[in-house]
């Protein structure tokens, strides 16, 4: 049975566009979600229903020119906003991807894609048994019969409704031959077809239900009743020009065999390629799609002969991937099973340490003779995540030389928008190789015995633990090019480089706590939540489940009547986020009492429970990961326990903060924080003499601004006054609107719109540098910080308003936030190279944004004081000064 698929393509780029997230795009700024939507639904098309040399294919696209519609009326989709940019710069990218998966892609000047299907769906009539439309416009539903059926794109890319006759009847109640008719009647706003003003869907129904068409009905207008045979003959030439305009055309003089349709599958190499400059790896990863797997010189080291021979090798190589294999995570009580090194891409040397069954290594021989070349100042490590291997080193005595390059943080650097950056996708985007799993790799083991790396077979651990260097070795390869194209050097070698060996160390100081006070805290807040839940009963008038969005959402906007915000869930309740609920606090007593107990209940589950069952057993400590990776602004994020969370500002995260104490109760707690960091960033790169001049004065910048907004003398600033003025000042570094400001500040947003006037009246030519950073990353499509760190911008490129306003923030917080974070990593790093070089016993413990904490001997205390207050504030020069609060204490509060 012969079938063809005829893809509306032009249909399915623009459904993909504003399906799916506008910043998907390329390390090398190349956007990608309409591209990637489009290669989504091709895929899903052949793995579920085409037929390989059975069916046959082809995908239609509009020429850009004019067709004989917009002859016929000039305004024909002119509603439609002209195609956005980012959608206009995917099109050459989907048809060479669509022509790699094995289509043959169809386009005619002075046609649409619609009329080429047409055309093509009517001559197969006498030639296929089946026909298949895929497209989301609803005047393709016209072609419908006995053997052309229509897939609908009717949500997103994948929510697919397939049409025939029946379905047509019963969604519109007209014939599929009458769609024309249908349409020529009630219009379309789409597509700018004018239809019949007063003639709604109900009305156009029926009348078509009676009569066969548009001309019948204009035959027996008489019949009809007054109000509609007016409207209808005082439209008549506007119905007829719209059936003409939504009647598909069917002689398009396209000339192709069949044969030219024929899906013979994709072309490997072809598709491949285009996959790869794409870096859609989960796409390569469905396909099973990779680069054809070649022979790989990867060795294991037997004995001291082959080792003595590697280690002279290693000596001469200019740099050299590493990789580690452990036991397990945990630096403290790990076991190196094995060592993998690699200096030549697709080579790489095993070292057994400790595995079972094995001829092994001695490992103190080992380390002691890699010591001296990881130390060594003149060797260039490579890896991915060299942070945790430089741990796990480091527990051993080996303080390893900062990496020359980190595969994970570079690719991090390159695309910060992206959220994965684990070797092996790392390897398919980039590289086209599929790399074996760790649970292929274990996948001859059962969880319930066990098994550990150190049980996998010698030959299989070897391969795959080369093949993590060797990869490593590759990627640097790869990322070294990148970054010099992306002017993106400077940050990655000056700042985010000596930042591992700084990062793993203070990983490893980790933090002490008091269990016992946290014992005692969440007591009380258990008693909170307990007086929290029997007020909120006893307002509700019912018990219900507090924790439960559902039965809370019944309570307050069925039973309690509160009127609803927003949209209903996919259960058809309407949201309690707590952003709607902060937004209607004060219109029922019931709802602070909920965003109190939620807020208390959040706290005594995350830290106030957790802290204690994340102490290390062997140093009574807890050694939270903080990550490069893990913001698109450069900022450091951590995990295991998310510190960077933790609110600072309230009472209750002042005391959890009590918690973290010096293990040795001589000892003192040091934080030191940058004092308005960001403002101060703002007045640097903006240039207003103002704001400038407000710093080296030492002048209350929040005041200043609230005496402006508010007309009156700095002196009359009341604490209120000063809040609102702190609130503009950094609503303006975040690119708030009038309206963000006014929910912020509960007042009307003419209120706020005035405040931000009466701001850039005070501060002149930071409105200058606004607009000049927004039109610079419009015109680049990105922006940089100080110190060249880059984040690409495509929402700025959009053509929604709330898309591009999206943008236009990012744009104005980027270079101040991420600036921020620049400079507070280079402290870190000169803080961290000064304890050393002073062999002081002070560990930098935590970092949180702007704040830098340490745990300090009492006879270091006041050294460490001056030291971090030297290097913070003198790290960089700005054209105004960098100030920090320090304080000390026996907590962290």
């Amino acid at each position: 049975m012969a079938r063809l698929f005829l893809f509306d393509g032009t249909a399915l780029a623009y459904r993909a566009y504003y399906a799916l997230d506008k910043s998907l795009s390329t390390s090398t700024g190349i956007p990608t979600n309409a591209t990637y939507g489009v290669a989504r639904m091709i895929v899903k098309f052949i793995k579920d229903h085409i037929i390989i040399d059975k069916d046959y294919a082809a995908v239609a696209f509009d020429k850009r020119a004019a067709t004989f519609r917009h002859k016929l009326l000039e305004t024909y989709k002119a509603q439609r906003p002209k195609t956005p940019d980012l959608l206009v710069q995917q099109l050459p990218y989907i048809k060479k991807l669509i022509e790699a998966f094995g289509f043959k892609v169809l386009e005619m000047e002075g046609y649409e894609a619609d009329d080429i299907i047409a055309t093509l769906a009517v001559k197969g009539l006498s030639f296929f048994d089946e026909i298949f439309i895929i497209t989301g416009d609803k005047d393709m539903l016209q072609l419908v019969n006995e053997k052309i059926k229509v897939w609908r794109i009717v949500k997103g890319i994948s929510d697919l409704e397939l049409y025939d006759a029946k379905r047509v009847k019963e969604k519109y109640g007209v014939e599929p031959r009458q769609i024309p008719d249908f349409l020529a009647l009630v219009g379309d706003d789409i597509d700018n077809i004018p239809g019949v003003p007063g003639v709604g869907e109900k009305t156009a129904t029926q009348l078509l239900e009676k009569y066969k068409n548009l001309e019948d009905i204009f035959e027996h207008i008489r019949e009809l009743p007054n109000k509609v045979a007016k409207a209808i003959l005082r439209n008549r030439e506007t119905a007829v020009l719209s059936k003409k305009l939504t009647t598909l055309e069917t002689n398009v003089p396209i000339d192709l065999d069949w044969e030219e349709l024929r899906y013979k599958g994709f072309n490997r190499e072809k598709l491949l390629s285009v996959l790869k400059e794409l870096e859609f790896a989960s796409i390569m990863r469905e396909l099973n799609l990779y680069e054809e797997s070649e022979p790989k010189g990867y060795e294991i080291v037997k004995d001291s002969g082959m080792f003595e021979n590697l280690v002279k090798k290693l000596k001469e190589a200019p740099s050299f991937a590493l990789d580690l294999e452990t036991s397990s995570l945990d630096p403290f009580n790990c076991e190196i099973v094995g060592i993998s090194l690699s200096f030549k891409v697709k080579t790489g040397y095993y070292i057994p340490l400790h595995h079972k069954n094995a001829t092994n290594l001695d490992e103190k021989k080992v380390l002691n003779v890699l010591k001296e070349i990881l130390e060594d100042p003149s060797s260039k490590i490579v890896g991915q995540n060299l942070k945790f291997d430089y741990k796990v080193l480091m527990v051993k005595g080996i303080d390893p030389v900062p990496p020359h390059f980190d595969t994970m943080v570079a690719a991090h650097l390159l695309e910060p928008n992206e959220k994965k950056f684990n070797l092996e996708d790392l390897a398919l985007k980039f590289l086209g190789y599929r790399m074996t799993s760790y649970q292929e790799l274990m996948s001859f083991s059962s969880p319930l015995f066990g098994f550990s790396f150190a049980d996998v077979p010698l030959e299989k651990a070897a391969n795959y633990s080369c093949e993590d260097a060797d990869i490593a070795y590759r990627l640097y390869k790869v990322f070294s090019v990148k970054l010099h194209e992306a002017d993106l050097e400077n940050v990655f070698y000056k700042i985010e480089m000596p930042l591992v060996n700084v990062l793993a160390r203070m990983e490893l100081n980790g933090v002490y706590v008091d269990t016992e006070y946290l014992k005692r805290l969440s007591e009380e807040y258990g008693k909170k939540l307990e007086k929290l839940t029997e007020n909120i009963y006893k307002v509700a008038g019912e018990p219900f489940n507090i924790n439960s969005p559902k039965q809370v959402s019944k309570i307050l906007f069925e039973k309690l009547g509160i009127k609803p915000r927003g949209k209903t869930t996919k259960t058809g309740d309407y949201s309690t986020r707590i952003e709607i609920l902060e937004e209607i606090a004060s219109e029922h007593e019931i709802i602070p009492l909920i965003l109190e107990y939620r807020k208390i209940q959040k706290l005594k589950s995350t830290y106030i429970d957790t802290l204690p069952k994340l102490v290390n057993p062997k140093t009574g400590r807890i050694h939270a990961s903080f990550h490069q990776t893990g913001t698109a602004t450069g900022r450091l994020s951590s995990s295991d326990p998310n510190l960077q969370n933790l609110p600072t500002k309230s009472e209750e995260g002042k005391e959890i903060r009590k918690a973290i104490v010096p293990q040795n109760p001589d000892w003192w707690i040091i934080s030191a924080d940058y004092s308005q960091i960001e403002l101060r960033i703002l007045a640097h790169l903006s240039g207003d003499e103002n704001l400038i001049k407000a710093f080296e004065d030492k002048v209350d910048v929040h005041a200043l601004t609230a005496s402006r907004i508010y007309g009156v003398k700095p002196e009359e600033v009341t604490e209120e006054m000063r809040r609102v003025g702190k609130m503009v000042n950094f609503s303006i570094i975040y690119g708030v609107t009038p309206y963000g400001l006014s929910v912020r500040l509960g007042v009307p947003v003419k209120e706020a719109e005035k405040m931000i006037v009466n701001y850039f009246v005070l501060y002149p030519k930071v409105r200058e540098y606004i607009q000049r950073v927004v039109a610079e990353a419009k015109e680049k499509g990105y922006v940089r910080t100080l110190f060249g760190r880059k984040r690409d911008i495509p929402q700025l490129m959009a053509r929604d308003k709330n898309t591009q306003s999206e943008g236009e923030r990012i744009a104005i917080n980027t270079p101040i936030q991420g600036t921020a974070a620049d400079i507070i990593k280079l402290a870190m790093i000169e803080i961290d190279r000064e304890l050393r070089k002073r062999n002081m016993r002070s560990k930098m413990i935590i970092q949180v944004h702007d704040e830098l904490v340490f745990e300090v001997p009492h006879e270091e205390k006041d050294i460490l004081v001056e030291l971090v207050k030297e290097k913070m504030t003198n790290v960089v020069k700005l054209s105004v000064p960098l100030e920090v609060d320090v304080n000390i204490d026996k907590t962290w509060s």
